[in-house]
């Protein structure tokens, strides 16, 4: 099922028709130039080189360049190349772009990028785009960048001397660095305020490093929410499709959605965490990306990676090439649609030309422990699943995730005697990838349930679950059931929207409040009851609210013996284990089962007593 699920930009790119050479050529121009002749140089291509010493000019824009595109396509994107030298004794501090007499800063990287359109088709007149590169000279404390790819730097007062009061800001890239701290001069002791104010002294002028360190987004990545900047629409994965998308429509129908970001559910919908992996590109852009939601990758689909290029700050272009042509995701705010669960919906598009616009440009909220408070996921059940309390909801990530404000995570290990479903906490909270689960909240609101994505892959649980977990919602070949669960009440139970057991009916039709749902809703889950001799139609939820805590029993076998020990030990280690009960395995009630556990319950092995 996965392979069939259409996602994100390549996946788009992949799905146009091909279209033979010969079209257009279009030419173009760029202007470059220090603010103040004297102060530094610059150079401008439209090629990813770094000049060397002698292609430095104190003026750059005597050549035009030509970009031949294919049929049909009405205009050329491309990226411009910036590169700004300081003269002996003076600073970069930023680079402006020029249009009608209007400056606009957009880069502080002395080698940065910018993306420009033209439809110049006459050589003698191409489209000239000019640029400005700011410096000024250096003060008794100047501040750099040990690798501008991860981040730049800016003081308030450049030319500072003797008494001024000046302010240090390290800014690292979002998506490539993190600050560690300034180093002054050679030493090697870090100051980690930022920003840094200082009163200029003999005792504490000279040089300020800003030292950065990789983020890691091209080995791990990192989970986004990526907002549209002009609809504040949030891009996710949805669906799946199985049709072809034709050239002149250039977008999806189902598998790519934007939900309006003041829906109350679009911080409980997992499709919209995307986990995006990339290569920085020195200019606080990244290449070779991929990004991933729902189980699987744009590279997964296509066979191909794509770029993300910054405008301004957080606000950027995604775009990728197939056959020579270049598209650019955008929200076209078109036709809008309903999708169960979800509500109102419509699609992006693609195009080959961006503009100033900001429909071609995305914002990317990064989720991380500094950022949690505003850009979360979290779990929304519904208040009437109330129970004890607390409040009852199922959820199913192709992620995993760490429970936060007091959630509780379980599996459904059995069906009782009694008839009721026995929920089991799932370790230390910690939701492997692909693990369906029960979770128990304090909140019917999402910022009160949060549920922090993992970065690494914990151990599965291996424990018998009853739950089964759905992922896919939709598809455009009007067969749904080649690629969505069936709902079968003779075998299945879904938690009720009603009260806190599982149910044989299935989930409200949001659009039909009369009707049920034929399918299993995405990222949701159902009981499977399919080994239960006539089951109840309705099945209450069960726990072991009053068990008393055996210490050192990891297994929960009555006992205290080595195997508890052993069983400790390959946690510790995280080979794969069965029946694990973090309670009675932290023997010291510190939250926490390692090495320290180990040695108290072999102790109590050999003396017997605690």
């Amino acid at each position: 099922m996965n392979k069939r699920l259409l996602f994100l930009l390549v996946a788009t790119l992949i799905s146009l028709s091909n279209m033979a050479a010969g079209g257009p050529t279009f030419y173009y121009r760029f202007i470059a130039q220090p603010s103040t002749t004297g102060e530094g140089l610059v150079y401008a291509s439209n090629l990813d080189e770094t000049p060397d010493d002698s292609q430095y000019h104190d003026y750059y824009g005597t050549q035009v360049f030509s970009e031949g595109t294919m049929v049909n396509v009405h205009a050329a994107t491309v990226t411009a190349f910036l590169y700004a030298k300081p003269a002996e004794g003076y600073m970069f501090t930023h680079w402006c772009r020029v249009e009608d007499g209007k400056e606009t800063a957009f880069s502080r990287s002395k080698n940065t990028t910018d993306l420009i359109t033209t439809t110049a088709t006459d050589r003698q007149n191409p489209l000239v785009t000019y640029y400005k590169a700011y410096f000024a000279k250096k003060g008794l404390i100047y501040p750099q960048s040990s690798d501008e790819s991860l981040g730049t730097v800016d003081i308030d007062i450049a030319t500072n001397k003797i008494g001024d009061v000046v302010t240090l800001t390290a800014k690292p890239d979002m998506l490539n660095g993190v600050f560690k701290g300034w180093r002054r001069n050679e030493s090697t002791r870090l100051i980690t305020d930022n920003p840094l104010t200082l009163k200029v002294s003999t005792s504490n002028r000279g040089t300020y490093t800003a030292v950065y360190e990789a983020k890691g987004i091209n080995t791990h990545g990192l989970y986004m929410i990526i907002e549209n900047l002009a609809t504040n629409t949030l891009l996710g994965v949805v669906g799946n499709s199985e049709k072809t998308i034709e050239s002149d429509q250039r977008y999806f129908k189902n598998s790519l959605v934007l939900v309006n970001k003041k829906n109350p559910k679009v911080h409980s919908m997992p499709a919209l965490i995307v986990k995006v992996t990339g290569n920085s590109t020195g200019t606080a852009g990244l290449e070779n990306v991929e990004m991933s939601a729902q189980g699987v990758s744009t590279y997964d689909i296509s066979g191909q990676k794509f770029r993300v290029e910054k405008y301004l700050d957080n606000d950027y272009f995604l775009f990728g090439n197939h056959d020579g042509f270049t598209g650019y995701i955008k929200d076209n705010g078109g036709e809008k649609s309903y999708m169960e669960l979800v509500g109102q919906v419509h699609n992006p598009s693609i195009w080959n030309r961006p503009d100033a616009g900001k429909r071609y440009r995305w914002a990317f909220h990064i989720i991380d422990e500094e950022s949690f408070d505003t850009n979360y996921f979290g779990a929304l059940p519904s208040p009437n699943t109330k129970l004890n309390g607390k409040y009852y909801t199922t959820m199913y990530t192709s992620f995993p995730y760490e429970c936060r404000d007091g959630v509780k995570a379980y599996i459904v290990d059995k069906i009782l005697e009694d008839g009721k479903a026995h929920l089991m906490q799932v370790s230390e909270n910690i939701v492997p990838a692909n693990t369906p689960v029960i979770l128990e909240c304090n909140s019917t609101e999402a910022i009160g349930n949060r549920l922090m994505p993992l970065l690494y892959d914990p151990l599965p649980v291996t424990t018998t679950n009853l739950l089964k977990g759905e992922v896919y919602l939709n598809d455009e070949s009007g067969d749904e059931s080649n690629f969505r669960t069936t709902f079968d009440p003779t075998t299945m139970r879904v938690l009720s929207n009603d009260k806190a057991v599982f149910a044989n009916a299935n989930n409200k039709d949001p659009l039909n409040g009369n009707s049920t749902l034929k399918y299993i809703a995405s990222n949701t889950c159902y009981l499977d009851v399919s080994g239960i001799d006539n089951p109840a139609v309705e099945i209450e939820l069960s726990k072991d609210e009053d068990d008393v805590i055996l210490r050192g029993d990891a297994n929960g076998d009555g006992t205290v013996d080595v195997v508890d020990a052993m069983l400790c030990v390959n946690y510790v280690l995280r080979k794969e284990i069965k029946m694990f009960i973090f309670k009675n395995a932290d023997v010291n009630f510190d939250n926490n089962v390692d090495v320290t556990d180990i040695m108290d319950i072999i102790n109590y092995i050999l003396k017997k007593h605690w």
